[in-house]
């Protein structure tokens, strides 16, 4: 008998691309699952739109709480979740028809914890698809974490962005018995999914556009204080964590010399009067410098 997937599906005022989310979901190929939707306290017809789901088909959850961020409806599923298997969609992507169907085959014949796909974007603003991966680059590999670790920060086939981000995936599910999603973060997943791959043992991915994921102007990635899209605390967390694992963090390091520049430039740029914050950012970046012999930009 196949395994259940539990796919969790924060939502907040998304009443335009919500049928559409969960329709894709639940006309997938693969039929033994559950949608889990947690309305996290929408103003707009978001919680009718998931109580006309769960009318519809007898697969739909929903929970109904009071606005709590993204890490925290994350959270909730998690709690609700009944699956042997997890997956977790953004409420305004799209699956493809065969996204689970093929993860969950990749994880069962890799003998795999977590199952990857790429994806495919949709610009919202300009109407336009962008795609880029093709038929012929497909390929599937199996990673142990310091390996998948390793394509970090590849920007080829869209790796850098499939590694961060929750979605396009399936995971066992006892991953997550020990995962919390940070309820006070905007970008909880750069604060998260690294850590349920250290508790895997085999990763597999498979680079074939599964997931279509719309890019809004409104989205966090399109912050114009991008201090908030790349947080110190998720890469400070991870170098300390790699570290004490023995595993390579030059690339890491590399990435956190970025960041400091990033958090640097924005507080002089927004006029912080928060000085003792401006003065250690450029301290650790000066220890960097020191330490690498690279002159400061």
């Amino acid at each position: 008998m196949s395994q259940m997937v539990s796919v969790i599906i924060p939502v907040y005022n998304d009443e335009k691309y919500l049928m559409d989310c969960v329709n894709s979901v639940l006309n997938q190929t693969y039929q033994n699952l559950e949608v889990i939707l947690v309305n996290d306290g929408s103003t707009d017809r978001s919680a009718a739109l998931c109580e006309q789901l769960r009318a519809q088909d007898p697969r739909v959850r929903v929970l109904h709480k009071p606005n709590g961020g993204v890490g925290d409806s994350r959270n909730a599923g998690l709690a609700m979740a009944t699956g042997e298997l997890l997956a977790f969609v953004d409420n305004d992507d799209r699956m493809e028809p065969t996204n689970l169907a093929e993860l969950v085959d990749l994880l069962e014949r890799c003998q795999a914890d977590i199952a990857i796909g790429n994806f495919y974007e949709f610009g919202v603003a300009d109407q336009t698809f962008y795609f880029r991966v093709r038929e012929e680059d497909y390929y599937e590999k199996v990673y142990t974490p310091a390996e998948w670790f390793a394509e970090e920060y590849n920007m080829h086939f869209n790796l850098s962005q499939c590694f961060t981000v929750p979605w396009g995936k399936v995971y066992k599910r006892e991953l997550f018995d020990q995962i919390a999603y940070p309820n006070d973060r905007a970008v909880e997943d750069d604060l998260t999914t690294w850590q349920v791959y250290l508790l895997a043992d085999r990763i597999a991915f498979m680079n074939k556009a599964l997931n279509m994921h719309r890019k809004r102007a409104s989205s966090v990635t399109q912050e114009t204080n991008q201090a908030n899209v790349y947080p110190l605390e998720a890469i400070e967390q991870r170098v300390t964590m790699m570290a004490l694992l023995g595993m390579d963090i030059t690339e890491e390091l590399k990435a956190y010399r970025w960041r400091l520049k990033v958090h640097r430039d924005e507080l002089l740029k927004s006029g912080s009067t928060n000085l003792v914050k401006y003065k250690n950012v450029v301290q650790r970046l000066r220890i960097l410098e020191k330490a690498a012999k690279k002159p400061l930009d």
